[in-house]
Formats: structure tokens, sequence, C-alpha cells
């Protein structure tokens, strides 16, 4: 049986979604407005749109931050899954890692604001986190869902077999468990390189990373 994933909301009733939105002359009908709002919802952003929309856990946007230094932004998997934890046993090398080279480690989540806190070790504010229940930010970096290879296929087996050896462990997917991972170096709001995932046993690796790094590329327009 389907359970909600955690971070999304349920649909509104029938009620709410027939209830006028207009108390002028006009009185649209509810369910129209409510139609026009997913409709854009569902629209993807393009990079513009996300390094204005999406906030890091320090408050700028992602674009703004990007402006001051380069971000090497990890878009995770769910908390259940093995190579999330096992990334997250290795985030402080990661953060060393993104701090010998000038840059800040930004994680990318998909639970609610603050939800993630449970799940990272040692102090949470040491890093900064980016909440995207919706994975919007997923999509504008070109990260969708993976097929039964990229989830259960031969190149998943032994990583997974070496994570759950090495204590990892595997829980429950709290949220989306076919999202993909991956990992990006963005920097005055363009990225200059980029990680994609084969499986899901993709682990990030910055040093390979910031070697492959283009030169920057003109900034876009940042709104704090």
């Amino acid at each position: 049986m389907k359970t909600a994933l955690a971070g999304q909301t349920a649909p509104p009733n029938i009620a709410y979604m027939f209830r006028p939105v207009c108390q002028g002359p006009c009185r649209s009908r509810g369910w129209l407005s409510y139609l026009r709002h997913r409709r854009a919802e569902s629209r993807p952003l393009d990079l513009n749109e996300a390094g204005a929309s999406f906030r890091l856990s320090s408050g700028e946007t992602l674009a703004a931050a990007s402006m001051q230094q380069p971000l090497a932004v990890v878009f995770l998997r769910h908390f259940g899954c093995t190579f999330t934890r096992r990334i997250l046993r290795g985030l402080e090398t990661l953060k060393t890692e993104a701090d010998r080279n000038g840059a800040r480690l930004v994680l990318v989540h998909m639970l609610r604001e603050g939800s993630e806190a449970a799940y990272l070790p040692g102090d949470p504010q040491a890093v900064a986190r980016i909440a995207d229940p919706e994975c919007r930010l997923y999509r504008a970096f070109g990260l969708g869902r993976g097929g039964l290879l990229e989830l259960f296929g031969p190149q998943v087996w032994v990583p997974m077999a070496i994570s759950l050896l090495r204590g990892c462990g595997m829980g429950y997917p709290v949220s989306d468990g076919a999202q993909m991972p991956g990992a990006f170096l963005f920097h005055q709001g363009r990225v200059t390189a980029c990680q994609l995932p084969r499986s899901q046993a993709f682990l990030p690796d910055l040093a390979r990373l910031f070697d492959s790094a283009a030169p920057s590329a003109p900034p876009l327009r940042a709104i704090a």
C-alpha cells in the first residue's frame, strides 16, 4: 500500500477546490485557481529561477551564496539509503575538501526544512542545507528518478554489499526512493562542473569535481 511521502501535503479537499476565491463580481471558482497553481508548480525551473527561489539553511538564496564563493552542491538520495548514510559518514571529509578549494559544501535533501537535522552527524549547522521536498531543485540540475537498472542493477550489488558490511545500514525511504543523487560545482549562478550518477550507488568525489571545473561563466543576477 502506498504511503504519503515526507514533506508532501495532501491535495485540497473538494470543498476547498470549488470555493469562491474572489468576493468581487468575477466570483472565480477555486478549482480554476488551483489548477493554474498546480500547473505553475509542475513546470520545471531553470537554473536562474532555481537559484533565486531556493534558500540555504543560513538564509541566503542559492544564487546569492554562489556569488560569494563556489558551492559544492551534493544532492542526496533519501536518508534511508545506505549510500546516503555512507556519504554522511564521510561528511567531514567532504567539508574539508570543499574548504581546501575555497568552496562551501551544500547538501540538498528531500525532507521538510529542519527534519534533516536528525540524520546529520555532529552539529547540523556546520553544513549548509537546502530542503527540496518536491524535488524541483533536483530537476533544475537535471537529476531525475532512476529506473530498475539504476536502482537495482548489477552495478549496485557490490557497492551496496560494501556499504552494508561497513555498517552503514539501510532504512525506510521516507521520501522519493527512486530519486537519483549527484554533485555539482555552482559558482556565480552557473554550473562549472558536475558528477552525474550511473546508479543509486553514486558517491561524490569532490577532489575530482574541483579538478574538472571549467572557468566561471558570466553570473546571473542574485536575489538575496
